[in-house]
């Protein structure tokens, strides 16, 4: 018998005697993740209260000389109705090649305005909150190419694929209001891959433990704004790109690591004891009268209570090498909080003392607004600029 036979043969097998005990993997159907789809219309703009997405582009924009509030308004009326239509796995008017629309992942995009942009077409009286930058702090090094913007596209999903085509037709369609003023992308665990845990940082952290579940009342009080006014269900978005220092990093031993972090590597637990999901025990003390979880250990000085806490969404990058040998990776940080003091708090406490500083550098750094989710036949920021 061939070996073609001889593989049938075991096929036909198995499907008959699965009853008896045997698996027919052959036949067996997995999950075809391309066909997967976020919904776009809604109370909140999508790709927030979302699981988390194996890859991530970024796109900010600076309007171009001469575009007025109307030209922004045109703009972003062509936009939404653009990234509804691609989130559903559907073409667009024009589309440069709509078959790649064909296999979303989850696909979602979400929408955001720096206060440049307010500034711009003379509308500052309708920036939603008090702050309009995120504040310096002595840990960056900025770099402008990876800072600010007056027009944030976030682009997610499981299929990059999607995701690249949803970039490059939403940028031809913004081409004629606007330039693009940079791109970060990032990726996490791959769709499939660690199917409810957090993923790790390229650090080998466990990288979201602290953030409320979706679709609870925490999640909301901690991600979607509730001032009075236009800006109910809106959120804040912070964007930091932090370099790692590898060279480093990697010598260290993985007790040092450990306490830098405050959590096991192993498996995300705090290193006052228990599991993942153990609350961390911040005054525990060794027979030597230190703390277990160190004075400066990152979790220790990024922990809140009473909900006080911010929503992570960010992604590992990894753009090649720089002149000199380093490793051009690190974190593409992006929190969402439905205040912008939420983070400010917690980024003060890190900047003075946390550990991690001394591997990590911040070289970007940008605020944008996240306008309210629409309606069908609305376009995203029409509650801010319509």
């Amino acid at each position: 018998m061939n070996k073609r036979k001889q593989l049938l043969a075991v096929v036909v097998a198995g499907s008959i005697f699965a009853a008896g005990g045997f698996t027919a993997r052959a036949f067996q159907s997995t999950p075809d993740f391309g066909l997967a789809v976020e919904p776009f219309y809604g109370e909140h703009q999508n790709g927030i209260e979302v699981a988390r997405q194996a890859n991530l582009s970024l796109i900010a924009f600076d309007i171009k000389e001469g575009t007025d509030r109307a030209g922004v308004g045109r703009m972003m009326r062509v936009l939404t109705s653009d990234a509804a239509l691609l989130t559903q796995g559907q073409g667009i008017i024009g589309d440069s090649q709509f078959e790649m629309a064909e296999n979303p992942a989850r696909l979602t995009i979400t929408f955001g305005f720096g206060f440049s942009l307010f500034q711009k077409i003379g509308a500052t009286q309708s920036w939603p909150i008090a702050q309009k930058a995120i504040p310096a702090y002595s840990i960056d090094k900025l770099e402008k190419q990876w800072s600010d913007g007056d027009l944030l596209i976030q682009v997610a999903g499981d299929d990059s694929i999607s995701i690249f085509h949803a970039v490059h037709e939403l940028a031809r369609d913004a081409s004629p209001f606007a330039t693009i003023r940079w791109q970060q992308r990032g990726f996490s665990s791959a769709a499939g891959v660690n199917v409810g845990h957090d993923p790790r940082s390229l650090f080998g952290q466990v990288d979201g433990t602290a953030n409320a579940k979706i679709g609870t009342p925490e999640f909301k009080e901690r991600t979607w704004s509730s001032a009075p006014g236009n800006f109910v269900g809106g959120s804040t978005m912070v964007v930091r790109r932090i370099r790692f220092n590898f060279g480093t990093w990697d010598r260290l031993s993985t007790n040092k690591k450990d306490a830098a972090l405050g959590r096991k590597l192993a498996d995300g637990s705090p290193v006052s004891g228990g599991e993942l999901t153990t609350p961390l025990d911040l005054d525990s003390k060794n027979s030597d009268g230190n703390y277990v979880i160190p004075e400066d250990a990152h979790v220790r000085l990024a922990f809140t209570d009473k909900n006080r806490g911010i929503t992570r969404r960010g992604a590992n990058y990894d753009d090649n090498y720089l002149a000199d040998g380093t490793h051009d990776a690190g974190l593409i940080f992006t929190s969402f909080q439905s205040e912008l003091r939420r983070f400010t708090d917690i980024q003060s406490a890190l900047a003075m003392v946390d550990s991690l500083n001394k591997w990590t550098t911040p070289i970007g750094s940008a605020l944008f607004i996240i306008p309210t989710g629409v309606a069908k036949g609305d376009w995203v920021g029409s509650s801010l600029l319509g």
